[in-house]
């Protein structure tokens, strides 16, 4: 056992070296790529920066150059109100576009045709047939409006112009000069670029491109392709090969402008290896010392004690309930073994009174049931019109099932079967609640749909358990065998027509009680007559199960109910004796609950 010990451990050992010895050369090689990414990212940022600026002061220069645009366009449209008959006159009109240094000189009038021009090829132009062109028509339907274009392609022949629109001041229409563009600016921008970088150097042999729409700004005189570099991420340092060369490589792009800075490895790269190999030996004598204590440690003070401790909650959750922890080896333990018996103690305690406080309230709760329920049969014998009998198998649980019947009024009988969802306490006094509401609303002659609409209202009101009941409620005319009913969930009825099989009543299906507060209910109606019975049975029955866990179910429900039978009484109570011949007496999980009208 302890040469196997020390055979791990010297493999762990081992591996521990080489896990510290690969994660140092990644700490160095993260280092090295951090401190390339510094310097790369601090020095094109600043160039960007200074670049930027220079392309903020050539938009001051745009924006003069723009202004002198307009001033010599308000100057031709002054003179032509001064001197309209220069319209004219081609070789005035030629004079005076030079003048203002400009290619084209256009007039047109209120609808848009160019009526003079310098060149005169431009008369009968339609100012409105282009896209580039039909801007200046606000000139004629705002008086005083002034355009300037940025340089495009023109409409009469592609080329690339500046235009300046203003309002003519002789009559409605237009007056515009065009300057002919050449890539100055761009070419004055790229140079200014070039000029930048030679001022900015990263270490000795380091280098910064840069492109503009894909196309190389500076760099002309490099001795490899620059294509590949377009490719690389933004904002990010990556190594990267170019010749026979290792560069770190970083790109950034500030409007439309994309910047690479390339570094070479070996003027970043300067840590020695035989640091490395000091960092690596030093580790390994680190590790071994450090591993010979712990293993001390572990097992004469902690392993062997928490073996015991575990040992002992292990027969604690098996159920012994005499066992304790007796691990006192060091202060840590004795703390430690004398917490675990007092939790234990005060759990068995706990347990012990939680239980006994379950079956007071489970005996109170069933008591309340039982108290409620109708229990004195035959229930009503000064009534030979119909014949009742209920009964409820009371599973281990509180709560569940209920049921209830009793005269409305002199003609009248209302019998109902519920299912509650809440055990215990809460569940009984809500059964209370809802039979009180509901012969009290009964009590009025309220429909059926009616009032259990209303009561659905009152039991939502202050349902803080969150308590909802499966119901079915029957009204019965006993004079004229009229039912009307209604079912809110899962509990069933069978009717049996003279005798006849019993089947399920075709009915509507709504809501349960105490979901929704705006439920609407409405009712069914048929017509009985003299030997017809009616058999309300909750969901308890289908699910009662015998020891191999198989349900009762519909089928064996059947079977029971086609047994001949003299009452309703006896229907019940012959249902109840195959349930409990199929069940063997084992106790049931839900209620099982009977409710039978003849």
């Amino acid at each position: 056992m302890r040469r196997k010990f020390l055979t791990w451990l010297l493999l762990l050992v081992c591996a521990t070296f080489v896990v510290t010895g690969g994660l140092a050369y990644l700490q160095f090689d993260r280092q090295v790529q951090e401190r390339a990414n510094q310097i790369l990212n601090t020095r094109l940022n600043d160039l960007a920066e200074l670049l930027n600026y220079t392309n903020e002061n050539m938009k001051h220069v745009v924006e003069i150059n723009n202004e002198s645009t307009l001033n010599r366009t308000r100057a031709v449209a002054e003179l032509i109100r001064l001197n309209p008959a220069i319209l004219l006159q081609d070789e005035q009109l030629q004079r005076l576009c030079n003048e203002m240094g400009a290619d084209q000189l256009c007039v047109s009038d209120a609808n848009g045709f160019i009526i003079a021009a310098s060149p005169s090829t431009l008369i009968g132009f339609d100012l409105n047939s282009h896209e580039q062109s039909r801007v200046f028509l606000k000139c004629i339907e705002n008086p005083g409006e002034e355009i300037i274009q940025r340089p495009r392609s023109n409409a009469h022949n592609g080329e690339v112009f500046q235009y300046a629109g203003v309002t003519r001041r002789d009559a409605p229409g237009v007056v515009q000069l065009g300057f002919s563009f050449i890539h100055e600016q761009a070419v004055r921008a790229n140079t200014a670029f070039a000029a930048l970088t030679n001022r900015f150097k990263l270490g000795e042999n380091g280098k910064i491109i840069a492109f503009r729409g894909g196309a190389l700004m500076n760099g002309a005189d490099l001795s490899f392709p620059t294509s590949d570099l377009l490719s690389l991420p933004l904002n990010k340092t990556e190594s990267t090969k170019i010749g026979d060369r290792e560069y770190y490589a970083h790109a950034i792009e500030k409007k439309d402008v994309r910047i690479i800075g390339l570094l070479p490895a070996e003027e970043i790269n300067k840590i020695s290896l035989e640091s490395l190999k000091q960092l690596f030996i030093s580790n390994v004598w680190l590790f071994i010392v450090m591993f010979l204590l712990v293993w001390v440690l572990l097992q004469k003070l902690v392993l062997n004690g928490l073996s015991r401790i575990n040992r002992s909650l292990q027969r604690i959750t098996e159920g012994y309930k005499e066992e304790r922890v007796h691990v006192r080896d060091t202060p840590e333990f004795t703390r430690l073994s004398t917490g675990i018996n007092s939790m234990v103690d005060s759990l068995q305690s706990y347990v012990e009174q939680r239980k006994e406080r379950l079956q007071r309230e489970f005996a109170l709760a069933r008591s309340v049931q039982n108290t409620l329920l109708p229990n004195k049969f035959p229930a009503f014998p000064e009534q030979n019109q119909f014949d009742i009998y209920a009964t409820r198998l009371q599973s281990e649980n509180v709560g569940g099932d209920f049921y209830d019947f009793f005269m409305a009024d002199q003609e009248h009988l209302c019998f109902m079967l519920g299912d509650i969802s809440t055990e215990g306490i809460p569940g009984a006094l809500f059964m209370m609640r809802a039979m009180s509401v509901i012969r009290s609303l009964a009590a009025t002659g309220m429909p059926p749909a009616e009032l259990l609409t209303e009561a659905n209202k009152t039991l939502c009101e202050n349902n803080i358990t969150k308590t909802r009941i499966s119901f079915f409620l029957a009204r019965l005319n006993i004079n004229s065998g009229v039912l009307r009913f209604i079912n809110a969930g899962t509990p069933q009825a069978l009717r049996s027509a003279s005798g006849a099989p019993f089947e399920m009543m075709p009915m509507r299906s709504g809501t349960v009680l105490g979901a929704h507060q705006n439920s609407i209910y409405r009712e069914c109606v048929v017509a009985l007559q003299p030997g017809d019975r009616i058999l309300l049975y909750s969901q308890g029955i289908l699910k009662a199960t015998n020891a191999a866990k198989i349900p009762f179910g519909a089928a064996r429900l059947q079977e029971a109910l086609q047994q001949p039978t003299d009452s309703v009484t006896e229907l019940i109570r012959t249902v109840q004796v195959e349930l409990r011949n199929f069940t063997g007496h084992k106790e049931q999980t839900t209620d099982c609950t009977l409710l039978a009208v003849e």
